[in-house]
């Protein structure tokens, strides 16, 4: 990795003005090269931060969808357990009458 010094000129830079120009470029590549790494890396961000978003909207429709499941047989319970006190009454009705 290079490091950037904006301040750093090679020495007697005016008499050798392509060291000069050869210290800029390096700075600007080594620049440019940083850039697209965070680029890169802001780019990776955005697609987790829609993974993650596409992920909590499938979670929320899956505990929708179990929350209506979970009513669904809270019903078929209660409505088997009225079933099962109508029998047990009609039972005890009829061993009441056979005694």
């Amino acid at each position: 990795m290079t490091i950037i010094r904006p301040n750093a000129k090679p020495s007697l830079w005016w008499l050798f003005p392509w060291s000069y120009a050869r210290t800029l470029h390096t700075a600007a590549n080594a620049l440019r090269a940083l850039t697209d790494r965070q680029d890169k890396a802001l780019e990776m961000q955005a697609h987790i931060i829609v993974d993650q978003s596409e992920e909590i909207a499938n979670l929320r429709q899956e505990v929708t969808r179990l929350a209506g499941s979970r009513d669904h047989w809270i019903k078929k319970h209660d409505q088997a357990y009225a079933v099962a006190m109508h029998n047990e009454r009609v039972i005890l009705d009829m061993e009441n009458r056979m005694k």
